[in-house]
């Protein structure tokens, strides 16, 4: 590739995984989380001791002169309740701020490793590609994501979960299995699931004819640690 495709693409790279063009949508009013004060067990997710991560992947003929990216939350809210009975009738939310993810540090891309520790970061286009992130997420007017969940099923240690998520004000039901470890005051949930930008009405991005692009998807993965409320 010539010089000066290169440094154009180079100063390109950091709106790669997030260059998206949201639509217009309706707002969603979320559904409030109000479990029963009898019976059943509340428990609320211990973020420190929790991983909320999302994955983004460089995409087109010349996405090797980009990088993938790891996004995690270093605070977020999540509850969960379960009544005494059993998972008919759980109730449960997470909610994460856009503008509170924490995008690409070394430890985290050298945990990973393969593709993801092969070329460094510097700070600036990390700074650069949150910016871009948050601009193309539209953020300042839906500056939360959120799952809610609709139905729990399956038996422990193997959960089924259906939910809806809610990405630039509109919803998608998402299903997915849940590997679960159960104690007296400790739930570990561990579970992963496929978005794509198109699901949420955002339009992935592309360059020079795309030839720099994005992928439409991306991997929601959650290792939650809840711990039992006191009520």
């Amino acid at each position: 590739m010539p010089t000066a495709l290169r440094r154009r693409a180079a100063l390109c790279l950091p709106l790669l995984n997030w260059g998206c063009a949201p639509t217009p949508l309706a707002p969603f009013a979320a559904p409030a989380f109000n479990p029963p004060h009898q019976g059943g067990r509340l428990w609320r997710a211990d973020p420190t001791a929790s991983v909320l991560r999302i994955v983004a992947f460089r995409g087109g003929a010349a996405a090797r002169l980009g990088h993938h990216h790891i996004l995690q939350a270093a605070r977020f809210h999540a509850q969960l309740w379960l009544p005494e009975s059993g998972l008919a009738g759980a109730q449960g939310e997470l909610t994460v701020r856009l503008d509170e993810l924490e995008l690409d540090r070394p430890d985290w891309r050298a945990a990973a490793g393969g593709e993801f520790n092969e070329k460094p970061l510097d700070a600036e286009a990390i700074a650069a590609t949150h910016r871009n992130l948050l601009r193309a997420l539209n953020a300042d007017a839906h500056p939360e994501v959120s799952l809610h969940l609709r139905q729990l099923g399956g038996a422990t240690p193997w959960w089924t979960a259906e939910v809806d998520l809610r990405l630039n004000g509109q919803i998608q039901t998402y299903r997915m299995p849940l590997a679960v470890e159960q104690g007296a005051e400790r739930l570990r949930l561990q579970g992963r699931l496929l978005l794509r930008h198109s699901d949420h009405g955002l339009q992935a991005f592309s360059l020079l004819g795309g030839l720099l692009a994005v992928q439409d998807a991306v991997v929601l993965e959650w290792d939650l640690t809840l711990i039992a409320a006191r009520r």
